[in-house]
């Protein structure tokens, strides 16, 4: 006889703010609700907290984890005799990521709480085989004795939303973030990198900062939204599952949420998952503003491969806002977009476009919108 399958449990608190005492509080709570975080920390732990620190935004932005957020799981890792680290691989971080660290606020309290800040360009990578497929981890991954993410709660105009599963994505050093886009253009396609590398990584816990949050054209692009929560789970597909509920976004819709249920990587059935702390119902958003081309993912593949010359979606760049960084030019995997003088403003080679959005997700001064055809404006998509 088969044993049954215990439900995985997904916390929620509130913290109403990134007050130091706020978090200390919370972060507590939401993890004595897992057990607490001596289930998971021995002395001598070389632990790994892995953000998500897409660019280089002060913290009010709602685009990185906030760095009070981090810093206070840090401090109760180091209460139970843990070395903590904090790592990332953000766009451009191969050319320096001291400015990164700065502006997110992490050299500050690195500086503060004694932790260790980890560059993974610098720190080299292993080949991990997933799937048949070769994928490239940081080794401070691979070697620490514990992961912790900690993603932002954030809406994405490529995979709809960031949480837990997506947010393992930044394992991943340097270019190769880039060639796994060109790879994999289409949404689902891309889901299945982002849920590979997810198995590799496997974060023993996974503490999520929606305390503000990111809504409408994530993840760089949108408006904070202030929800006040904290949620962990030791099952990131079992805590997306939970946060999409929140959002207002049905699990069935993201991608990465489904395919890891379905490899058996963790719960995507909000019905088998326990809450505990705070009721998903008390904490739903319910005008929660998702991305502005959401509805593209309702067209049927069969049917997009049909109306694709009517029914289309581009990156527009917005002259007025564009700075001529070149970030985006630099991001593009497949060389879409580009300068036609010096110091001109990018444009959108659309033969060449394969609609990952890497563009509007770098983009510093949020100057790369989405242009949409007459048809899928009509249809609302």
């Amino acid at each position: 006889m088969n044993a049954t399958k215990p439900t995985p449990t997904v916390a929620l608190v509130k913290a109403e703010s990134y007050d130091r005492g706020v978090l200390d509080r919370s972060i507590s709570q939401v993890v004595g609700h897992l057990g607490g975080l001596g289930q998971f920390v021995r002395p001598g732990m070389r632990v790994l907290l892995k953000p998500n620190l897409l660019s280089a935004k002060a913290p009010e932005r709602a685009i990185t984890t906030h760095p009070e957020v981090i810093a206070a799981i840090g401090r109760a890792v180091q209460v139970l005799g843990g070395k903590v680290t904090i790592g990332d691989s953000p766009a451009g971080a191969e050319k320096g990521i001291d400015r990164l660290w700065n502006n997110c606020g992490l050299t500050a309290i690195a500086r503060r709480d004694g932790f260790e800040l980890v560059n993974f360009e610098m720190s080299g990578s292993r080949p991990v085989v997933v799937d048949g497929e070769e994928y490239y981890i940081a080794k401070p991954v691979l070697e620490a004795d514990l992961v912790v993410s900690v993603p932002k709660l954030k809406t994405h105009v490529l995979t709809l939303m960031t949480g837990g599963i997506k947010n393992t994505f930044g394992c991943v050093p340097g270019f190769r973030k880039g060639r796994y886009h060109k790879e994999a253009p289409k949404p689902k396609l891309f889901a299945k990198v982002l849920v590979d590398i997810f198995s590799a990584v496997r974060p023993a816990l996974t503490i999520v900062d929606a305390v503000v949050a990111m809504e409408g054209d994530g993840p760089s692009s949108g408006e904070p939204r202030p929800v006040g929560l904290l949620a962990a789970s030791t099952d990131a597909v079992a805590l997306d599952t939970v946060l999409s509920a929140i959002m207002g976004l049905s699990p069935d819709r993201v991608h990465t949420t489904r395919l890891a249920a379905e490899r058996g990587l963790g719960e995507s059935r909000l019905l088998q998952i326990t809450t505990a702390g705070e009721k998903i119902a008390a904490m739903r958003v319910a005008d929660f503003k998702l991305t502005s081309n959401k509805g593209m993912e309702l067209i049927p593949r069969f049917g997009y491969d049909l109306v694709s010359r009517l029914v289309w979606q581009l990156p527009a760049i917005d002259a007025a806002a564009c700075t001529q960084c070149q970030s985006c030019v630099e991001a593009c995997p497949t060389g879409a977009m580009i300068v036609d003088e010096p110091g001109g403003t990018p444009r959108v080679k659309e033969e060449l476009c394969i609609n990952c959005w890497c563009c509007h997700e770098i983009c510093p001064s949020r100057a790369v919108g989405i242009r949409k055809s007459w048809l899928a404006r009509r249809l609302r998509l």
